[in-house]
């Protein structure tokens, strides 16, 4: 899991619950079924490979920078809070409280990926009108001008100035979240266990 800071944009962390009221955000593989276009893939691999092929083709930026880095998950990143918590050594039923939190690995590509993503969004962000970064719609159109599919795309209102979003970018793997108010930023992170980009609400 990798926070990306951005000048005013600060580091917000990934658990900020995003998606329009009644809609909990996109979760993995969101959108995916039209990234696969007409290679109608019948296996994972395939799947996987289809939308991998139609993201490098939308962002060949991002595809070169990251394509020597290897596509394997690495150890560390298992299971991981995507808040970066873990057992704590005072209480031994955190780790079982806290479960909930845990996201999917990540690989060193994916990581790239999703580092480069945030990166662009970030400047985006950064070079905004104001009103565009307290306002739910104005600050999902704008996300969705950088070239991101509307059904991968979540936000919600998080205050009066503050407006939390998450994406799931197909065929790059993790998911992006973040805020817009000042104490707002970028993180990259795995797809939470239960589902989704958004951090699921209350433990276990």
């Amino acid at each position: 899991m990798v926070a990306v800071c951005l000048g005013a944009v600060l580091v917000a962390g990934c658990g900020t619950e995003s998606g329009s009221k009644g809609d909990p955000g996109p979760g993995p593989g969101a959108g995916a079924a039209e990234a696969a276009g007409s290679a109608s893939p019948s296996t994972a691999e395939e799947y996987e490979a289809a939308a991998r092929e139609e993201h490098d083709s939308a962002w060949p930026a991002i595809a070169e920078k990251c394509r020597a880095v290897p596509s394997e998950p690495t150890a560390a990143a298992s299971g991981s809070p995507a808040d970066g918590s873990g057992p704590q050594p005072e209480n031994p039923k955190y780790a079982e409280n806290h479960a909930y939190k845990q996201t999917t690995d990540m690989s060193p590509a994916e990581q790239c990926r999703g580092e480069a993503h945030a990166a662009l969004i970030g400047a985006a962000l950064k070079d905004a009108a104001p009103a565009d970064l307290r306002d739910e719609r104005r600050t999902l159109r704008l996300i969705e001008g950088l070239g991101y599919a509307r059904d991968t795309v979540g936000a919600r209102q998080a205050g009066p100035d503050a407006v939390a979003w998450n994406i799931f970018v197909a065929g790059a793997g993790p998911c992006i979240s973040g805020s817009t108010g000042p104490d707002g930023g970028i993180e990259v992170h795995g797809a939470y266990l239960e589902g989704g980009c958004v951090e699921p609400v209350g433990g276990h």
